[in-house]
């Protein structure tokens, strides 16, 4: 991707954060969460949110399950279901620094305001067709490829567990998996974080994270390289933090 290239703008971000969905069950530990990020901003991060699809994405999982949808319908309507969670967290209800976004020229611009861009992504999506349409294709896959259209050195994946689980295990802490290279997480399947997006943060040379939003000060802590209870997703030769080391057992 394009880096300090005359004429060719760098987005500036240094992690593209997706917010799942799953996150918005809970609404007020939702909005800590995204006050904890505007902290973060505050700091000096800059971030650039991928809504997951949530509770509008749900429905569209329902009526599927019983009546399939053509893939052009799920497709189409999945990502729009993403532009509705945007809007959601983006609003003065759940959030004061965040904006809705609907172009990535507007995200850059958000964020050189100040405030932290929350991208709507159908219509990038419906004008660049980047990603099959699949329902093996989930928000964090679409989240792995903005991280490298904006040439964004990582990815944190906010959801409602703590990390990638051996053999889906997550009620048994002992099972999580403190960290993993990329390559290694594509053979593990659809976990936490689908395997599409791994297998792309392999390819794209992405680092990241899977963290759990109900406890938002550990992606502080894993922007600082700090130790931090979550799965880190590593390629080597690649990290967004010096030194940076995510552990299992950690606080």
């Amino acid at each position: 991707m394009i880096r300090n290239i005359e004429g060719f703008p760098a987005y500036g971000f240094s992690t593209i954060v997706k917010v799942g969905g799953s996150l918005m069950r809970d609404l007020q530990a939702c909005r800590e969460t995204l006050a904890e990020l505007e902290r973060l901003a505050n700091r000096g991060h800059s971030m650039l949110i991928v809504p997951g699809g949530g509770l509008p994405d749900k429905a569209i999982e329902s009526v599927d399950a019983t009546h399939p949808l053509a893939p052009f319908t799920a497709h189409h309507a999945c990502a729009l279901a993403q532009d509705q969670t945007g809007y959601m967290l983006a609003d003065p209800a759940l959030s004061t620094g965040l904006v809705a976004c609907s172009g990535l020229g507007d995200c850059r611009q958000a964020a050189s305001e100040g405030r932290i861009p929350v991208l709507l992504p159908s219509r990038i999506l419906f004008a660049m067709d980047p990603v099959a349409w699949s329902w093996n294709i989930t928000s964090d896959a679409i989240a792995a490829w903005i991280a490298w259209v904006t040439d964004t050195p990582s990815l944190a994946i906010l959801t409602d567990v703590d990390g990638v689980y051996r053999d889906a295990r997550t009620d048994d802490p002992t099972a999580l998996i403190a960290e993993i290279e990329a390559e290694d997480l594509v053979a593990l399947g659809h976990t936490s974080i689908d395997a599409c997006a791994a297998l792309f943060m392999a390819r794209k040379r992405i680092s990241g994270v899977v963290v759990n939003g109900a406890h938002p000060h550990r992606l502080g802590e894993w922007l600082q390289g700090r130790p931090v209870r979550a799965t880190r997703i590593a390629v080597p030769g690649r990290s967004h933090v010096t030194q940076a080391q995510t552990v299992l057992g950690a606080a």
